[in-house]
């Protein structure tokens, strides 16, 4: 199911509406690659989806503002690449937050 983020809010923040995909592995499976595809999906995130799945079957808004720390299908090994990149993700997070607090205390917000 793809729902389109408030645009005001993306651009607030400066970030960007995508489709995610779950999996449970770390690492690209066959599986994980067939759905990503079939949904365009923008990046594959374990706990996010699962939490998105259930609000939207109990019809309760949510969204999650995410950094992504691997790319599956990168070059380097995912634990490897995970730890690079783990220090700008959290940095980019904790620059996001506050415009994202700030955007829905003065904003009407709808997902």
């Amino acid at each position: 199911k793809t729902v389109i983020l408030n645009q005001g809010l993306l651009d607030h923040v400066g970030a960007k509406n995508g489709v995610v995909s779950t999996g449970n592995s770390l690492d690209m499976v066959k599986e994980d690659e067939h759905y990503i595809k079939l949904h365009k999906a923008t990046c594959k995130d374990m706990e996010g989806a699962a939490v998105a799945y259930i609000c939207d079957q109990l019809g309760v808004p949510m969204f999650a503002l995410k950094s992504v720390t691997d790319i599956v299908d990168g070059e380097h090994p995912t634990p490897e690449e995970f730890l690079k990149n783990l220090g700008t993700a959290a940095k980019c997070l904790q620059e996001a937050l506050p415009k994202v607090l700030s955007y829905i205390s003065q904003n009407s917000f709808e997902a």
